[in-house]
């Protein structure tokens, strides 16, 4: 085993093991233990890291002497934590088990960064791997969750991701090891202790050698995870379109596709939706059911005109904010909005979106500013002074179900719509032949939509 060990430790790092500095997140159980006897036999320069998560009392106590003890032996310099996980869990809502891994994963960064390491090291092994699989599958974690533990991500490497666990032990027997037992992995009220010694041993009656041929497959499964996320990097640069407020994705160009159910499942993780709504846009999509609106806890997303568009989940902002006359400017949650009285004007009229040129005799102070209210409705200029609905409006002009929550709209005293800011001034506070006082109203930065 000691050669194939650092046949693989070599493989891993590209390099030879001597050449760096390894630290070794060693609990005292049998697994750990033999990963740092490998690393001893090997000549490898290594330290140990041990936390005691006070879980276990007594116990507990007990497996960080027996680690500083196994330092020592190996003349190794030994790092310990004593952690407080149960308070950590509760102040970060947290289960203990992420607790203890949260705490676990940002300490050792923190050693290996500040003492200059290459690499940390743990012992996770294939069985270990296989489990995890199993319980991904059982949970419905998607492609990714299937392909197991990552061998190398990042600074942390699994060496031993080569051997089972009927290997370690039979190292640890030959070597005549010692090592500290942890009464909870026994316990199959924990899902993945259940797995281990319920389910796994199950299938091993369908398959003696199930850890190694999951273990071949699974170097299959990544390299077509590895293909296909190539293929969604690549459909991603040509069908999405992103800013600071939304996401777009163009639908015509993947409707068709295979994978489409994969593609977005594997696109909207991130944003928070879970299977059962991803299975639900996917259909949507199919069936092109427009102005279908999907809320994770954290995103929306909304189908619109051939589009999925995505956006995060923020408070509106409902209130109205008045405009006194003498002011110049006004903040819009972000946005400036500012106000200038001239006695001539450009002519041509520049046509821009972040400005309105408006008859300033027609105002009357406090002009308003709001979001769009049902039954709302304006003048729209260039249409021979009829009416129309701002939501009829909005409708024309392909506005989606979310940008018309953002779009605000400036309001003359006497409660009529002078402009539907970043489109369309109201015909009725055009500038005229008559006109003598010039109102620039200017927005900055528009709002993209």
């Amino acid at each position: 085993m000691l050669k194939e060990f650092q046949e693989y430790l070599t493989k891993l790092i590209g390099d030879l093991p001597s050449n760096y500095q390894f630290l070794l997140a060693v609990s005292g159980g049998k697994d750990s233990v033999v990963l740092a006897d490998l690393f001893y036999c090997s000549g490898i320069p290594f330290a140990i890291a041990h936390i005691n998560f006070q879980l276990r009392g007594e116990e507990s106590d007990g497996d960080e002497r027996f680690v500083k003890a196994l330092a020592k032996r190996c003349e190794v310099e030994c790092f310990t934590m004593l952690a407080d996980t149960k308070a950590y869990g509760a102040q970060h809502n947290l289960s203990t088990q992420m607790a203890a891994r949260t705490i676990r994963y940002t300490w050792l960064e923190q050693i290996r960064a500040t003492h200059n390491l290459d690499y940390i090291v743990t012992a996770h092994h294939l069985n270990d791997t296989v489990e995890t699989i199993l319980y991904n599958l059982a949970k419905g974690s998607g492609i990714k969750g299937n392909l197991g533990i990552p061998a190398i991500n990042g600074r942390v490497i699994r060496p031993l991701l080569f051997a089972t666990r009927k290997s370690i032990d039979a190292y640890y027997t030959q070597e005549q090891l010692a090592h500290r037992e942890d009464a909870s992995n026994a316990q199959v009220g924990y899902a993945r202790n259940w797995i281990r010694h319920q389910v796994v041993p199950g299938l091993q009656k369908l398959n003696p050698s199930l850890e190694l041929t999951i273990g071949r497959n699974m170097v299959y499964w990544q390299q077509i995870y590895a293909w296909f996320e190539q293929e969604a990097a690549q459909l991603k640069h040509h069908t999405w379109h992103s800013d600071a407020h939304r996401h777009t994705i163009e639908l015509d160009s993947i409707q068709n596709h295979p994978a489409l159910h994969t593609l977005l499942f594997h696109w909207l993780q991130a944003f928070g939706f879970g299977a059962e709504q991803i299975a639900g846009i996917n259909d949507a999509v199919l069936a092109q059911k427009q102005g279908k609106l999907f809320l994770s806890k954290t995103h929306k997303a909304l189908l619109h005109q051939g589009k999925l568009i995505i956006e995060a989940q923020t408070p509106l902002h409902e209130e109205a904010i008045l405009w006194t006359e003498g002011e110049l400017s006004l903040s819009l949650h972000g946005q400036k909005i500012t106000f200038s009285i001239y006695s001539k004007i450009p002519m041509p009229i520049p046509n821009q979106p972040d400005t309105a040129w408006v008859d300033g005799s027609a105002l009357q102070f406090p002009l308003q500013l709001r979001h769009w209210q049902h039954g709302d409705s304006f003048y729209p200029l260039g249409m021979a002074g009829k009416p129309k609905k701002i939501q009829d409006y909005f409708t024309d002009e392909k506005i989606d179900r979310f940008a018309k929550e953002r779009i605000w709209l400036l309001v003359n005293g006497d409660g009529r719509i002078i402009w539907v800011v970043g489109f369309r001034v109201d015909d009725r506070f055009k500038i005229r032949e008559s006109t003598t006082q010039f109102a620039r109203i200017n927005i900055s930065p528009l709002m993209q939509f």
